[in-house]
């Protein structure tokens, strides 16, 4: 006797799919970040002496 196929599951080559362009997206976003933080980090460091001057005057 022959029982029931089996039901189709999930197609996983799909799901395989979706799961790498969204760790592509994913990396993209992090290397991104890390780019524009290497590119303002300079500027918020000098920002940061005259800002923590303001601040220390304006505590006096």
């Amino acid at each position: 006797m022959h029982g029931k196929p089996p039901a189709p599951g999930p197609d996983r080559s799909t799901d395989r799919a979706t799961a790498r362009s969204a760790v592509a997206v994913s990396v993209a976003a992090l290397i991104t970040a890390a780019a524009l933080f290497g590119a303002l980090a300079p500027k918020a460091a000098a920002l940061e002496g005259p800002l923590i001057n303001n601040i220390g005057i304006a505590l006096q």
